[in-house]
């Protein structure tokens, strides 16, 4: 692991991996086994940052706006706020840390061999997945959630099953998380290099003479000092780059790279290598609602442990005990503008609430906030959308749409999903955590006035759960698509179109699978890393037996990192290099990938902000293990349907999932919140109880997390452990700018220049997300010609759909305060409801001092507004503002399956740092917006109030307008205040951008391995899935090298 001011000038390797996130750590570590590797990831380590590795401080990182930030804010075209990771570990760096694995049925749609997904998602749980403990408010809402009829209870269980289990988590026991990055421990260390902060720009293709498909040679990358490097493929027929940049990267960078809609390349003045209408088509974002409940009692600060999986396709989860920081509410709340009261309501304050008021802040000066949310999130989701180019700056965010709800199914799901939520609010089980005077249409309100989106405010918002979920949808960070199997790449992740390229990541994603697709996109880096270490041709190296053989036990959360020969900055990298894969992106999906590829052939901040078109804010990882090392944390496997859809092995997806399990998954602790929640599901009638397990099931479990016992956090960088460190290498801060093609439309490397050695099964991956990973396609040619030539980019590949299909699965949340302390845990439980919902939950956090200060001016404007004024609220306000403290309570979410609606990205410049523009259209489907509405409803049942939703209308969660109806209307709800899960994906959809085998359309050894080439999210959280599938890809792409070898 080292910067990338010292990668050379050029370089070459037998796979590039474009993203170090949640799949491109556990694919690196993989494909170090067998092949030199370099890992490009375009943010910093996950390590010796404790908002990162620290449960308590998850929503700090999401609310850093710093320009290094681990999480890069952007907001979709539907005003929801969102993130991608930038940090080593991707969106498992700052996700909820749940893990449960996709259902059966999803993998055998996805294709994948099943025993290998299996084997998969152990590996990657021996080094990252825990079983949370299960406190009071998880327990509870579990309990109610049983109560509300979402059975069985299925336990302790990574599986997904319908009814309420308890899940793992990647926090271990000390609330410490462990992302993708610590997959990066399997790595060989003298086959692998990872360079930070490099920022791919484009990836390159060579026009072979004879040939018509362009071949991706190389990709060309920034490191922070502003200098350019080049990596190549080594000259190898197996060499390949591979996206795995995520559902925003990877397609952003193929788009970037020219492989994308003609006339948005051309539009950016990108050359066209590829002209591929599909990229950044099919972006869905689940979206998630929720409902936050203030707790009379302490609680837990928790995260998702417990989630009840319902069989209409909603997802019931809880958090609680999160807290903010003073300053960031205060901000918060001034930014907002207060936009509930653009209604034209009178603002009217009963004296006896000042009075109340000014006594009860003056008295209170410490504490958390007692509460938290239950939420549901959407399964797919159905509606989609489209990613574009904003300019050719591979750091700007491309422009997001995913028309969230605009499939009626969604918004269905959402409304039966939010109803369980609700049920499990009004639970037995859950009373002792709720306030028996704070009806469920006060915590709507409440929900209403929380600024959770930057959509409008419905009047009817409050009576109607169909305009809840539509004004308060938000996101889970489930968001996925622009790279969809069978559209951009095929079922080997291959880009369609182009040789030696793939995508492995959520980007690929058809719909998220499982409850939270951390787990499969984990185990799709080590699945995917196997299967290309088979194509290669070489037998395996016996694996590492992690327990008695590790590398650094305390990677991913001691305070100094391990130390790695292969993990560079890259400013060291030579001038010239050469490799047979080349990885642009070291996260979550792109550590697998790599620590897999490098086994077995001898041939600053880490949170990137992004606001969507949308209004919705959200960030990218830019960190070696990416979202991974960013995320809260939940790893929870890909459904099986989802699995077969995707055309994945089942058997490899199964071994890639267990493969990255085995270092980075753990079983959450599930103490008071999340038990609560996951009580509160199962009251609601989120059944059954399926325990815990990494699996997705209809019903309430518990996941896992990432998050070890102590809370640190074992990102996908953990992942590349299992690589080989004589044949990996990863550059830190290596902004990679384009990547290079041969004139057959080969890539064949990456200013520092890395090259592919001169091997026709030599590529390069993109695995830099959903958003870098086509925003780097467009910037190096391949994208819309009309967007790449409006840049100036010379366009390599004519390819449409670069970009497209951009979804991001829309959250809407109740922010619950508690009476009782809470701990602090982020997604451990989830409600995986049949209205496709899934309802999660975190508690005790605390956020980033600019955002607490808004959050505690828009509470203390809400209770003075409503005269709900009360001991706890107050405190609640208060404790917003102080900077050493937890808040009692949290939020239950609800995340919106799928979804269906898509948006797009599009390029803004030709700077790989910037964020493309991205729209989402959160709710465009009215399907989404069901769901979203189903899944407030459930959280309403959870947490039995409506106030707290009004509040929700108060509180700045993005930037869209708020309107007076979306305290009475749950689609209006959903729609206000909708944000980010982080899920989103697209934009290399697979059968778009690239083929089922991640290789990019149109053009020679260019992959995109990442959540980009998803066409839904999958699971309740892709992390699982996006690690899983960078395993899984290395497995392929290994295995295609070794047919090749031996014909």
């Amino acid at each position: 692991m080292k910067e990338a001011t010292s990668a050379p000038a050029i370089e070459y390797y037998d796979y590039i991996i474009i993203g170090g996130g949640t799949s491109g750590c556990p694919l690196a570590a993989t494909l170090s086994q067998g092949a030199r590797v370099l890992v490009l990831e375009r943010g910093g380590s996950p390590y010796n940052n404790t908002n990162i590795t620290n449960m308590e401080n998850f929503a700090k990182t999401l609310s850093d706006t710093s320009p290094t930030s681990p999480a890069q804010q952007f907001v979709s075209q539907e005003g929801v706020f969102n993130v991608r990771p930038r940090v080593l570990g991707g969106g498992s760096a700052v996700n909820g840390g749940f893990y449960t694995h996709a259902s059966t049925h999803y993998v055998k749609e996805t294709g994948w061999d099943e025993t290998l997904v299996n084997q998969s998602y152990e590996w990657v749980e021996k080094l990252v997945v825990f079983w949370p403990s299960i406190l009071e408010w998880q327990s509870a809402v579990r309990d109610g959630l049983l109560e509300v009829g979402v059975l069985p209870y299925n336990g302790l269980t990574y599986d997904h099953l319908y009814g309420t289990k308890v899940g793992g988590t990647i926090f271990d026991g000390e609330g410490h998380r462990h992302t993708a990055a610590d997959l990066l421990e399997y790595a060989d260390p003298t086959r692998i290099t990872v360079y930070l902060h490099a920022t791919v720009y484009k990836i390159l293709f060579r026009h072979n003479i004879g040939k018509a498909r362009p071949r991706a040679n190389g990709v060309v990358f920034k490191d922070t000092f502003g200098v350019m490097h080049k990596a190549y493929l080594i000259k190898n027929s197996m060499s390949e780059i591979i996206l795995s940049a995520g559902a925003i990267g990877s397609p952003q960078l193929l788009m970037l790279s020219g492989i994308g809609p003609r006339d948005q390349l051309e539009a950016h003045g990108i050359e066209v290598v590829l002209d591929q209408p599909l990229v950044g088509q099919g972006m869905a974002d689940n979206p998630m609602n929720m409902l936050f409940v203030p707790s009379p009692q302490p609680v837990e600060v928790s995260l998702t442990q417990t989630v009840g999986i319902t069989r209409f396709g909603s997802f019931i989860e809880a958090n609680s005990g999160l807290s903010f920081l003073y300053s960031s509410a205060q901000n918060l709340s001034r930014d907002s503008g207060l936009l509930i009261d653009e209604t034209d309501q009178p603002f009217t304050v009963p004296p006896e609430a000042m009075a109340e008021a000014a006594e009860t802040i003056n008295a209170i000066a410490n504490g958390t906030i007692k509460g938290g949310v239950i939420l549901e999130k959407v399964i797919g989701p159905l509606s989609t959308g489209h990613l574009e180019l904003q300019n050719t700056n591979p750091n700007d965010n491309p422009s997001v749409t995913f028309n969230y709800f605009k499939e009626p199914k969604d918004l269905k799901r959402c409304v039966k999903g939010m109803s369980t939520v609700i049920d499990v609010i009004n639970s037995y089980a859950f009373s002792k955590f709720r306030y028996s005077n704070m009806t469920v249409q006060a915590l709507t309100k409440l929900m209403l006035s929380l600024p959770v989106n930057k959509r409008p405010r419905h009047a009817n918002a409050t009576i109607s759960l169909k305009q809840f979920c539509i004004d308060t949808v938000v996101t889970i960070w489930h968001y996925h698509g622009g790279c969809q199997v069978g559209k951009v790449v095929d079922r080997d992740y291959k880009v369609v179109g182009v040789d030696a390229l793939r995508v492995i990541d959520g980007s690929t994603f058809l719909r998220s699978p499982g409850t939270n697709p951390q787990a499969t996109v984990m185990m799709l880096g080590r699945y995917m890393g196997e299967k290309i270490l088979h194509e290669r041709g070489q037998e395996r190296k016996q694996e590492l037996d992690i327990r008695e053989h590790k590398i650094g036990v305390s990677f991913c959360y001691s305070e100094k990192a391990p130390n790695y020969s292969f993990l560079l900055k890259a400013t060291s990298a030579p001038t010239n290099a050469n490799y047979d894969y080349i990885i642009i992106g070291g996260g979550t999906a792109s550590c697998a990938l790599a620590a897999t590829l490098s086994q077995d052939t001898s041939l600053s901040s880490p949170f990137q902000h992004i606001v969507s078109q949308d209004g919705v804010i959200n960030a990218r990882p830019r960190i070696l293990g990416g979202g991974s090392a960013l995320n809260a944390g939940f790893y929870m496997r890909a459904s099986a349907s989802y699995i077969k859809e995707a055309g994945w092995n089942e058997t490899l997806v199964n071994e890639s999932y267990q493969w990255a399990e085995k270092l980075v998954a753990f079983k959450p602790p599930m103490l008071q919140w999340q038990s609560a929640v996951r009580d509160g599901l199962l009251e609601a009638g989120v059944l059954p109880d399926n325990g815990f397990t990494y699996d997705h099931f209809y019903g309430t479990k518990a996941g896992g997390i990432i998050f070890d016992k102590d809370g640190h956090r074992h990102c996908a960088a953990d992942l590349l452990e299992y690589a080989n460190p004589i044949k990996i290498k990863v550059y830190l801060h290596a902004t990679v700018y384009n990547i290079l093609f041969r004139s057959n439309n080969d890539a064949l490397g990456t200013k520092h220049t890395a090259y592919l050695n001169n091997n026709s099964m030599n590529e390069i991956i993109l695995s830099a997300g959903a958003i870098g990973s086509p925003q780097l396609l467009m910037l190096t040619g391949i994208g819309p010609v009309d967007e790449l030539q409006a840049q100036g980019i010379k366009v390599v590949l004519d390819q449409p759909m670069v970009g497209q299909d951009m979804a991001d699965n829309p959250m809407n949340f109740v922010f619950v305060p508690s009476p009782n302390p809470v701990e602090v845990s982020l997604i451990q439980v989830v409600g995986i409801t049949k209205s496709d919902s899934y309802i999660e939950a975190a508690s005790g956090l605390s956020i980033g001092s600019s955002w607490a200060q808004k959050i505690s001016g828009s509470i203390l404007k809400f209770l003075l507004k409503t005269g709900l004024a009360s001991e706890v609220l107050l405190e609640m306000a208060l404790v917003a503002g102080n900077v050493n403290k937890t808040i009692r309570g949290g939020v239950i979410i609800q995340k919106t399956n799928g979804p269906i609606s898509k948006g797009n990205l599009k390029l803004l410049s030709m700077n790989p740092n910037l964020n493309p523009s991205v729209t989402f259209n959160y709710y465009k489907e009215p399907e989404d917006l069901k769901k979203c509405v189903d899944g407030m409803k459930t959280i309403m049942s959870v947490i039995s109030s409506e106030a707290l939703m009004e509040l929700m209308l108060y509180l700045p969660v993005n930037m869209r307008k708020k309107h007076l109806s979306a305290s009475i209307s749950l689609e209006q709800f959903c729609i206000d205040i909708v944000t980010t899960i982080w899920h989103y994906h697209g934009g290399c959809q697979v059968g778009k951008v690239v083929d089922t085998n991640y290789r990019v359309l149109g053009v020679d050894a260019l992959r995109v391995i990442d959540g980009s080439t998803f066409n839904s999210s999958p699971g309740t959280n892709p992390q699982a899935t996006v690690m899983m599938l960078g395993r899984y890809m290395g497995q392929k792409i290994l295995q295609e090298r070794l047919s090749n070898n031996g014909k």
